[in-house]
Order: C-alpha cells, then sequence, then structure tokens
C-alpha cells in the first residue's frame, strides 16, 4: 500500500463517483494535435503535420495515436510529444511544447492515481465494501477523508447490484458493436477480436493496458499469439507450438521486457502492473507444463563449473536442484517455476525470474495485493524445508 496520506478534494469524488456509475477507468491524458495547432494559429498545417508523423513511423497506437480509426487526426500523450517533438518543433514555440508536455505529465499522473483508486475498489468483495475496510484501499486514508471514502465504498456496493449491472453490461455490448464496424480481419480472429474487446471495454483510452514492448521478439509473441487464437489459444497450445511460445515469451518479456517496463516517476498505474502481472504469469504457467528435461533441452545450464570455490550456484548447483523434481513431471504452476528458475542458472530464465519478482512486488506495494508475493516466499520456504537448508 502507497504509504501517503491524500485529502480528497471534491472534484476528484466527482470524478470517482462518475468512474464509479459508469463502470470504466479515466483515459490517459491526451491532446488533439489538430486542435493544439489550430489555437496556435497553424491549423493550416495541422494535416501535413499529422502527415509528416505518420510518415515518420512515430504512430504506435499508444503514445501517438489516431483520434478515430478512419481519421487523419492524431492524439498523443506527454510521450509522444517527445516522440514527435522535431517535427512538432517546426509549427510550435519550444517553449509551449514543454509547458504542454509538463502539464499532460501532472495530468496523467493525477488520472493515474484516481485509476489506482477505481482498481483497488473493484478488487474488493462485497463485504469488504460493506464493512468499509479502509485497508484495502490503495492509498492511506486519513480522519478527514473517512467519510469520502465511506460514500466511495457505498456507491460501488450499489453498482454491484443487478439494474447497474444490466446498464453496464448494455454498455459493453454497444462497445463491442462499434468495434467490430472498424474490424480489419481476416476472419479467424474474428472470435479472439471479440473476446478481447469485451474485456477491454472498461480500460479504453488506457494506453498502459496495451503498451506491449515494442523490440523484435515482443512483435513476434504478438504475431504468434494472434494466429493462434489469443491468449485463450495458448492454454491449448502442444510440442513444437508449445515450444515456440515459450521460446519467444521468455524473449520478450525477457530481453524486451526491460524497455517496457513502467519507469516513470509518478504513480505507476495498478492496471498496467495487474495486466503485466497476467501476462507474465501465462508465460511462467507455459513454462510449467514442460517436464525438467524438457526445460533442460531449451534452456542448457550455463557453464560454470567453480561455484563451490567462490561460494556461488554453478552448473552442480543447478543440476542438484533439479534432480529434486520428477524428472517425468510438468514443473506446475507459476510460483513453482519461479522457485526452480531461483536455482537454475541460465540467463534468458533469469531475466524473466528477474520480471516476474519485480511484477509480484508491484502487486503487494502499489496494489495492495500480497498474495502472489506470498504464496512465492511461502513455496520457497517449503522448498528450503524439504531439503533440509535453514
Amino acid at each position: 500500500m502507497a504509504e501517503e496520506d491524500r485529502a480528497m478534494d471534491q472534484e476528484s469524488k466527482s470524478l470517482l463517483l462518475k468512474q464509479i456509475k459508469e463502470g470504466g477507468y479515466l483515459p490517459d491524458a491526451m491532446v488533439d494535435v489538430h486542435k493544439v495547432l489550430a489555437n496556435a494559429g497553424m491549423e493550416l498545417y495541422a494535416k501535413l503535420c499529422c502527415d509528416r508523423i505518420e510518415a515518420a513511423g512515430l504512430v504506435d497506437g499508444v503514445h501517438v495515436s489516431h483520434g478515430s480509426p478512419t481519421s487523419w487526426k492524431l492524439q498523443v500523450d506527454s510521450q509522444g510529444i517527445g516522440l514527435c517533438r522535431e517535427i512538432l518543433g517546426a509549427y510550435l514555440q519550444p517553449q509551449n511544447l514543454d509547458d504542454m508536455q509538463k502539464l499532460l505529465q501532472s495530468c496523467q499522473d493525477y488520472y493515474t492515481s484516481l485509476n489506482n483508486m477505481l482498481y483497488s475498489l473493484r478488487k474488493m468483495s462485497v463485504d469488504d465494501l460493506k464493512a468499509v475496510r479502509v485497508e484495502k484501499f490503495a492509498y492511506k486514508v486519513s480522519e478527514q477523508d473517512i467519510k469520502d471514502i465511506t460514500d466511495l465504498y457505498e456507491a460501488e456496493r450499489k453498482c454491484r447490484r443487478i439494474p447497474s449491472s444490466v446498464r453496464r453490461t448494455g454498455n459493453r455490448i454497444t462497445f463491442v458493436y462499434h468495434m467490430l464496424r472498424h474490424f480489419p480481419g481476416p476472419v479467424r480472429i474474428l472470435w479472439p477480436f471479440i473476446r478481447e474487446a469485451w474485456s477491454c471495454w472498461d480500460t479504453i483510452g488506457i494506453s498502459d493496458c496495451t503498451d506491449d514492448g515494442q523490440g523484435k521478439y515482443s512483435k513476434a509473441l504478438r504475431r504468434f499469439t494472434e494466429s493462434h487464437g489469443g491468449t485463450r489459444g495458448i492454454k491449448n497450445l502442444q510440442g513444437d507450438d508449445l515450444a515456440k511460445y515459450i521460446f519467444l515469451a521468455v524473449k520478450a518479456y525477457g530481453m524486451d521486457g526491460i524497455e517496457s517496463l513502467n519507469r516513470s516517476r509518478g504513480p505507476k498505474s495498478c492496471l498496467m502492473i495487474d495486466r503485466r502481472y497476467q501476462d507474465l504469469k501465462q508465460v511462467m504457467e507455459a513454462i510449467g507444463r514442460l517436464t525438467p528435461a524438457e526445460l533442460l533441452r531449451m534452456y542448457p545450464v550455463e557453464k560454470k563449473f567453480n561455484g563451490t570455490r567462490w561460494n556461488e550456484k554453478d552448473y552442480f548447483y543447478t543440476m542438484d536442484k533439479l534432480r529434486c523434481w520428477p524428472a517425468d513431471q510438468p514443473l506446475g504452476g507459476a510460483n513453482d517455476v519461479a522457485c526452480l528458475l531461483w536455482d537454475y542458472q541460465n540467463w534468458d530464465l533469469t531475466d524473466v525470474l528477474l520480471e516476474w519478482m519485480h511484477v509480484i512486488g508491484d502487486l503487494r506495494i502499489y496494489c495492495n495485493d500480497p498474495a502472489p508475493n506470498d504464496e512465492f516466499h511461502r513455496k520457497m520456504e517449503k522448498a528450503r524445508m524439504s531439503n533440509g537448508e535453514k
């Protein structure tokens, strides 16, 4: 839980109550390039500016995106301004760009804090909401905020009732219908497209939930996943397809993953942390479907043999740990795999383990969800006890 007191102003409370009622989250803070240039007296150059940004390959759908799938108009966030600064600087003063970038970042930090509050409310049980358990909230609650927090709890509890649920379902169906109007094809990805649109309805306009890595392995992983029925199809992979997925995922979340971590100085987004946790959990569970022998064939242990001399983990240490696992049985769940990787000397797998430790730590610290982190440490302690270690 974040260790900071926040006096809730009425504007923040109104925004939260509105989003609770509608069932969504506040979208990312972005500005329309056309409107910005129009306000600066450069409207005649707006389309030319957007075309130049498009031609430069800067439209990533996250920090620089189209206002609608059929429009030439572009929207940028604070990072998008940095990406397009050279082009935007031909039409706007540098000081104006600096001021706009700082303002957008401040707005984004503010929206992220509010979205984290919404996230924590939606993760609570009805009993937690009814009892107003403030220790479950995303931020430390001060005495002067008790009444406001109680109102938020009550609003969220009311929205769990049938009439509100029916209204939200109707809004979700309408959103999916509008997304289908712009379906790009091919037909074989129609059902995964509908499932993804259905699940992303409440987070539309939030780049944190779609900000996947842009490295070559991340792009290859997305293509592979889409061609095999989306994320749900991963559970049915077998044989060579499973091995291909694991290879791409380990590279994407290891080598490419370091670049896509949220390292902003502002508050971290619980939505992004949760999304990254779900993605990494899927990768760890896919590895868990391998036997120790299959893992060893895919990822040979580093040939380092002098660990005893320097009191380090080496080839022999890893092989001794592998013998503790049934040779012909799958490794198990995500945290079972993490326990094995803790002792497994292979740099690709070590990178994935570090990503896993990072994300379950973020869940505990920023999202008030210690369960995955606690489960990992329980399994580690159990493994040490079974091996006779102190």
